[in-house]
């Protein structure tokens, strides 16, 4: 870090010290060595400044009051929307560590709930969060949270994997609190419980014993009943009855003294297991029932499903068939819920038995054979478990190899940072003093010395001061996009990119404006060289042919023979670069561009040529004028300053330059320059920095496709990055796709069907109103809400985009906020509409009170079109294939599934269902006398258990009582 001071001193002196007449002159006078020093102060101090800010920078810690103020705040909050809420709020006010712990304890509500996937999402966040800030100790929890979730869904090489780094990092860590030590606990116990599921009991046996003693010394009730419960479950699984008791009766006399209803419960159903293995039956049936009863009030239902299929089990060996069946089905339900595949095939395995022992022979060999199946898919993940374990072995000796070399990294620059503070500390004392003499030489001398005041300032000011203004933002810019494209995120990277592409193009911009004030000021001299030209041209020229390969288009130059002249090199260099990346950026690929240089009269003629897009008549009048922008569709023909600066070149050099262009065809510069040889410095090698000046190109921004159910926005915009910007606000929580012009996005909406079309006004080709007017007449997309966002803000334009068509009207530049508020109402219209449509489409309520937009005809006229494809399937005694419907309307599967779904809410089938049940309940009605096997058949059910079941599902009641209770 200190090596970054002396370039940013060296470059303030190369702004003072201009050229070397005032460089001496400095140097003859105190008074003018005093002066500097003023300007240079300033300076200085900032870098100093920026120096102490960095070296002083510190990763973020808390202390226990401020987490105790955040925990008063977060942990009586019981509700999982109430968290969410908590969270954002915290986020949004910028409080990290409240956005942490609310995160973490929402994930242990929802895993509370057995809604895991959602609870590793949000202990995921908070992970990311927790590791961004550098606090230990809430990291440490959210890896334990982690890999509890991974635990519950069965994945547990990944779940191995997190508490393992929880341990590690808890240990690495040297904090002491009881917070840091229970987070080290609980990685134990983590660990103990999934060497136990392998069956690795040694391991486990060691792992848990190591959790008790800490929870021992946390005198915590509960942590010691789990580790107890879970070594009483070794002892039972090796068959050590005796023993097993023992821990489950002190694991029951911890959570008695913790309160713990859930421990509680488990321990009765520890007790009913070993009651059943020395089959007495009728004590573990009460213990099993006991703790169902404590149960029935909890949401854990992964604990409540071990209890139910144990009461099924112990009630089937008892003969209970009816209480069997009912547990059975309870259990069935929830595993199906929360998807566990481990008790679905206990489930099906007790259907088996009991399928077998009543003679249902067919239903036996079914269960049979999905509990086979489900007990494979568990007995492999086990295997896959076995065989990733190894690996991971593996990757935690590579870890401690990195964390080991980290460690040494940051000994290294704690040293560094300790020699940066003592050379800067010099620096400082040695500047005072300067500084001291300085003032005091000044003082003496400040009469004699006036003018020399004035000349200085005169010379300086203009340069030293726009220089400072502008080059200062664009460092920082452009230095920290650098940075940030060194990080491995891909979002940081690409955002660092975007930075550095604008910065790139506006220090061009700087220095193109800078060389146009130099030239009419007459201020530095300019360098005049003797030599060849056209050799010097022609390696300006070579230094764009791979860019040109790369873009397919063809690069030549042409002269006949050396031309010896006097130039300044690097009037050259701008000229030549501006004039070629000028046709490079408007020259489409297979073009060609051709530089002609050749002598004729005494002059020096260059030609450049390309076969491009061209430029309007209107527009050649005023092309040399800086920032002049053509005005046509055809987009981006802006000249800048790069023209004017050639222009401005041309008339230093007693030059002309003459532009002759076809629309359509292609445009030719022409430059004439007077050839004289009257400079005796020749030209060297290294005369001037011939790097070419290339278009700057932003990278395509990549779609994100999702799910048939998950939103979609499509972002219709020529200008890639402010197309990635807008992307970017919804990709988050959307599935976003992005188009290039009008047509390729009308193409993607009517291919895809997205929720939601944010367009720019004026883009090549087909615009935002035609976009707009052809959405609104396409009876597959007629119903999306669309946005336009432009830089036209009149009031007759903002009216054509609402005729068009438009939902709403955004002005460049937009505020962000505003912009996702607005989709996120359209979207909320749109969810409205659904409950509006399904209502009417279905009539499955007599009166709807839904304060719901006004549906569209179209809309309607679309779902009466369905519903008529469908009853003619019906009626045609077909079975209804969503793929046939589909068909009808015009469309394809995907097509149809996102209207219908945008539309009603429901899915395809779904929607079909309650249209086949319309049908069977005004059939119910209207003839009394059909039979419910003829009212099943006429409505397209084949099967009756089947024509029941989804009535009563969709109706809320079976057949035989809905006619009994609407036929007179």
């Amino acid at each position: 870090m200190p090596l970054l001071l002396t370039p940013l001193i060296i470059q303030t002196m190369q702004h003072l010290y201009k050229d070397k007449q005032l460089a001496s002159n400095l140097c003859a006078n105190p008074h003018a060595k005093a002066q500097c020093l003023w300007r240079f102060l300033p300076l200085a101090l900032v870098a100093c400044l920026v120096f102490l800010a960095s070296c002083n920078k510190r990763v973020a810690t808390y202390n226990e009051n401020e987490r105790k103020a955040i925990d008063s705040l977060v942990m009586p909050v019981k509700n999982i929307d109430s968290l969410t809420l908590l969270q954002r709020q915290f986020e949004t006010s910028g409080n990290k560590l409240g956005s942490i712990v609310a995160l973490r304890e929402c994930g242990k509500l929802l895993r509370n709930e057995s809604r895991f996937e959602e609870a590793l999402n949000m202990h995921s966040l908070g992970q990311q969060q927790a590791e961004a800030i550098g606090d230990t100790l809430e990291w440490v929890q959210a890896l334990n949270n982690v890999g509890t979730d991974y635990r519950r869904i069965g994945v547990l090489d990944v779940a191995q994997d997190y508490h393992y780094r929880a341990w590690l990092l808890s240990n690495e860590h040297s904090d002491t609190t009881i917070a840091a030590k229970k987070n080290r606990v609980m990685s134990l116990n983590g660990l103990g419980n999934i060497y136990m599921t392998l069956g690795n009991f040694e391991r486990a046996d060691s792992a848990l014993r190591l959790a008790l003693m800490g929870e021992k010394q946390l005198n915590s009730f509960v942590g010691q009943a789990i580790n107890y419960a879970n070594l009483g479950s070794i002892f039972e699984q090796k068959g050590n009855l005796d023993s097993a008791l023992v821990y489950y009766h002190k694991s029951m006399e911890m959570n008695t003294l913790g309160h713990s209803d859930l421990g509680i419960a488990l321990c009765h159903m520890f007790y009913g297991s070993i009651h059943e293995k020395r089959k007495q039956y009728d004590k573990a049936h009460q213990e099993y029932d006991e703790a169902y009863q404590i149960m029935k009030a909890s949401k854990d239902e992964w604990h409540t499903l071990d209890i139910l299929i144990a009461l099924a089990r112990i009630n089937h060996i008892m003969h209970n068939d009816t209480q069997e069946m009912e547990f059975l089905a309870k259990a069935k339900e929830i595993a199906e819920r929360i998807k566990s595949t481990e008790h679905l095939a206990d489930i099906h395995s007790l259907y088996y038995t009991h399928a077998k022992e009543t003679g249902n022979y067919q239903l036996a060999l079914a269960s049979h054979e999905l509990a086979t199946a489900l007990q494979d898919s568990v007995i492999n993940m086990e295997k896959v478990n076995r065989i990733q374990n190894i690996s991971l072995n593996i990757e935690r000796n590579r870890q401690m190899r990195e964390i080991d070399k980290a460690r040494h990294t940051l000994e290294e620059e704690r040293s560094t940072r300790n020699v940066g503070f003592t050379l800067l500390g010099l620096a400082l004392i040695t500047l005072l003093g300067a500084l001291t003499a300085f003032l005091y030489i000044q003082r003496i001398q400040r009469r004699n010395h006036l003018a020399l005041k004035k000349m200085a300032a005169l010379r300086e000011t203009f340069f030293t001061n726009i220089t400072h203004e502008f080059r200062t933002p664009l460092t920082v810019i452009l230095g920290l996009s650098r940075d940030m494209q060194k990080d491995t995120a891909t979002n940081c990277k690409d955002t660092a990119k975007v930075i550095e592409r604008q910065g790139e193009g506006l220090l061009t911009l700087i220095n193109q404006l800078l060389d146009i004030s130099k030239i009419k000021s007459a201020v530095g001299n300019p360098d005049w060289r003797n030599g060849n030209i056209v050799a010097f041209m022609a390696m300006i020229v070579e230094s764009y042919h791979d860019y040109a390969q790369s873009h397919k288009i063809d690069l030549q130059m042409f002269a006949k023979d050396e031309i010896v002249m006097d130039f300044v090199p690097g009037y050259v260099v701008k000229v030549i670069n501006n004039l070629l990346s000028n046709a490079f950026k408007f020259t489409p690929a297979y073009g060609k561009i051709s530089v002609l240089v050749r002598s004729e009269n005494q002059q020096l003629v260059v030609t450049v040529a390309d076969t491009g897009k061209g430029i309007s008549k209107k527009a050649l009048e005023r092309v040399f004028e800086p920032f002049y922008q053509d005005n046509t569709e055809l987009k981006q023909i802006g000249t800048g300053v790069g023209l004017a600066l050639v222009k401005q070149i041309m008339d230093a050099s007693k030059g002309t330059i003459t532009v002759e262009s076809e629309e359509g065809k292609g445009t030719t510069f022409i430059i004439k320059v007077p050839i004289h040889n009257h400079c005796t410095k020749p030209l060297t090698p290294n005369t001037e920095n011939c790097k070419p000046l290339l278009p700057h190109e932003s990278d395509n921004p990549t779609d994100r496709i999702g799910e048939n159910n998950e939103c979609c926005v499509l972002v219709i915009e020529d200008n890639k990055d402010v197309a990635s910007y807008i992307g970017g606000q919804f990709d988050s929580r959307y599935a976003v796709v992005y188009a290039e012009n009008g047509q390729v996005g009308l193409e993607k909406a009517l291919e895809l069907v997205p929720d939601l079309i944010v367009t720019d006004l004026m883009m090549p080709g087909l615009d935002g109103l035609e976009v707009c007017r052809q959405v609104r007449n396409s009876e597959i997309i007629n119903h999306v809400p669309i946005i336009i966002i432009t830089a036209k803000i009149t009031e007759e334009a903002r009216i054509k985009g609402i005729e068009a068509g438009a939902d709403a009207y955004l002005a460049k530049p937009f505020n962000d906020n505003e912009l996702r508020t607005r989709a996120d109402k359209l979207l909320q219209g749109r969810k409205l509409l659904q409950k509006k449509f399904a209502t009417m489409s279905a009539e499955f309520k007599k009166d709807d009170d839904t304060k719901a937009p006004a549906a569209k005809d179209v809309d309607l006229r679309f779902l009466a079109k369905v519903s008529s494809a469908v009853y003619m399937q019906i009626s045609g005694g077909k079975d209804v294939d969503v793929a046939i419907v589909a068909s009808l309307m015009c469309m394809s599967p995907r097509q149809f599934y996102r209207k219908i779904n945008a539309l009603t809410g429901y899915t395809p089938s779904a929607y079909i269902l309650r249209l086949k049940i319309k049908k069977t309940k005004n059939l119910l009605v209207n003839n009394p006398q059909m039979s419910l096997g003829e009212v099943a058949d006429k409505c397209g059910f084949n099967d009756y258990s089947n024509f029941v079941r989804a009535f009563k599902t969709v109706a809320g009641v079976t057949p035989t009582n809905y006619r009994r209770e609407n036929c007179p």
